[in-house]
């Protein structure tokens, strides 16, 4: 106590210390928050920048699909069917020449659009679509319920003899409207004996279904599937094969001769399962199979399938349209085939010529 009667403090010298020393640790700590909070930051805006490169890119291709397919479809509906495709010059036959079969070496250089593999580009401000057409004749209906040719494709593919007849028979058996079950084939009984969904008794409407066929699902496998859907198709109005327009590859599945198929010569002792009045038909049918593809970003491409038929005797439905299949898949695993346009193993072909569409203002958007 001093000489005013007043406490005076005596400060400690290790006051200071202790709190420089708690001072030093919370900079640090509050650094460290605010450099994570950063890192965080920059992280989330690159994955923004990712998901909105990504929805750009694919609303680019969504909209060069749309407006190929678009063209494709104009183009199909008014060229006329000849020799081995259709007439994308609008050239004007003759009833003479009609008779005649269509002489298509009136035709100016890639004119003709060939129904049995043949492509074209689609160009855009934005990028390309290319279009792989293939008429319905060169495919299997699976839904004609006719064993004999999906029997045959599936040994190629290495599935069992025994084990071909039963899934022919049980896919038989699932899309035919009676209940009787047939040799090998399985009903209503079997699939409720099995605690599975019963046969619908209609045709297959998407591919898909096959995986609720029994014994379809013990031996699909993705690979399987994958080559089933390309050389297969799900309509009802295609009851015939036309050699013209069987790949060579499908052609060999289906144990016939590959180069002769290729130019509708195939023997009908080499066709018994099909119908020698079509078969060496050069002419296109009313349905035709087209593959579009276009880039949709770095190291990725889309694939869609559809499947357009023209029905002129409808004019308040002149066409109908459905989509096979659509999938994204790696630029690796895209390798040009005369099968599907899009398949492993194959090589790349030659130039293949730009689409002449009816509106060329297209190419400008």
């Amino acid at each position: 106590m001093n000489a005013t009667g007043k406490n005076k403090t005596i400060k400690m010298p290790h006051d200071s210390d202790a709190r420089d020393g708690f001072v030093l640790p919370y900079v640090l700590v509050v650094v460290f928050v605010l450099a994570l909070a950063s890192t965080i930051a920059v992280r989330s805006i690159n994955a923004a920048g990712q998901v909105v490169s990504e929805l750009s890119a694919d609303l680019h291709a969504e909209q060069r699909l749309t407006s190929a397919e678009a063209d494709t479809l104009y183009t199909y509906m008014t060229s006329a069917g000849v020799r081995g495709g259709i007439d994308t010059s609008y050239t004007s036959w003759t009833s003479e020449e009609v008779v005649d079969g269509f002489d298509i070496s009136r035709l100016s250089p890639n004119a003709l659009w060939s129904a049995s593999g043949g492509q074209r580009l689609a160009r855009f401000a934005n990028g390309e679509v290319r279009i792989t057409y293939r008429d319905a004749s060169g495919l299997i209906p699976i839904n004609r319920n006719d064993p004999g040719p999906l029997q045959t494709w599936l040994q190629s593919m290495g599935v069992r003899s025994e084990e071909a007849k039963t899934m022919a028979a049980k896919l038989g058996d699932y899309i035919d409207a009676d209940t009787r079950r047939r040799f090998r084939g399985g009903e209503r009984s079997e699939y409720r004996l099995k605690r599975r969904e019963p046969p619908t008794n209609f045709p297959l409407r998407v591919h898909e279904e096959m995986y609720h066929i029994l014994e379809w699902d013990k031996v699909i496998t993705p690979s399987l599937y994958a080559s089933l859907r390309a050389d297969t198709t799900l309509t009802t109005t295609t009851s015939y094969y036309r050699t013209k327009f069987l790949s060579p590859a499908l052609a060999d599945r289906l144990d016939l001769d590959g180069a002769k198929a290729a130019i509708g010569e195939v023997g009908s002792r080499e066709i018994d399962f099909l119908d020698a009045a079509t078969a060496t038909v050069e002419t296109p049918t009313r349905l035709g199979r087209f593959l579009l593809s276009t880039p949709r970003g770095t190291g990725q491409t889309i694939i869609r399938a559809v499947e357009l038929e023209r029905s002129p005797g409808a004019p308040d439905q002149p066409f109908r349209r459905r989509v096979v299949f659509e999938e994204i898949v790696d630029d690796g695993e895209i390798i040009e085939s005369d099968t599907n346009g899009q398949e492993r193993g194959g090589q790349e072909q030659g130039e293949i010529p730009s689409f002449v569409f009816a509106t060329p203002d297209r190419a400008a958007q």
